[in-house]
């Protein structure tokens, strides 16, 4: 997919649609969680710290609003904890497959002596030369 050229603003790369159409959603949603909760927009926007503007951009998806803004709005409603497992490690399969690809398949003991591991005592090395102790 290309990305798109609509993203307002200068010297900010263009968003590709799938990634605005994200943005847009949670900007939606945050509206409505903000309003299920019976928050009145300008109530909410000085507890968030933002003008009603930038509360207004944030719930319409604006793609340039701070990450600050974000956080701080999710705070307020109480999910401040869903952004911090959005990259949690935990949760990424494709990142522990890989790193458990990385391990190596071996650790050997290093033969001799060496002054840094204190004398040989409990070091050992991987396939790859890697000393641990």
């Amino acid at each position: 997919m290309k990305p798109s050229s609509r993203v307002p603003g200068i010297g900010r790369p263009p968003a590709y649609p799938a990634v605005l159409r994200t943005i847009e959603k949670l900007g939606r949603d945050i509206s409505h969680a903000r309003r299920v909760r019976r928050m009145p927009a300008e109530e909410f926007a000085t507890r968030i710290g933002v003008s009603r503007a930038t509360l207004y951009r944030l719930e319409k998806g604006d793609p340039g609003i701070s990450l600050n803004t974000l956080c701080m709005a999710m705070h307020l409603l109480g999910r401040l904890g869903a952004v911090a497992d959005l990259a949690d490690q935990a949760s990424d399969d494709i990142g522990l497959m890989l790193s458990r690809q990385a391990a190596p398949r071996r650790v050997r003991r290093v033969r001799g002596a060496s002054s840094e591991v204190g004398e040989g005592e409990g070091a050992a090395t991987t396939d790859d030369g890697f000393v641990a102790w």
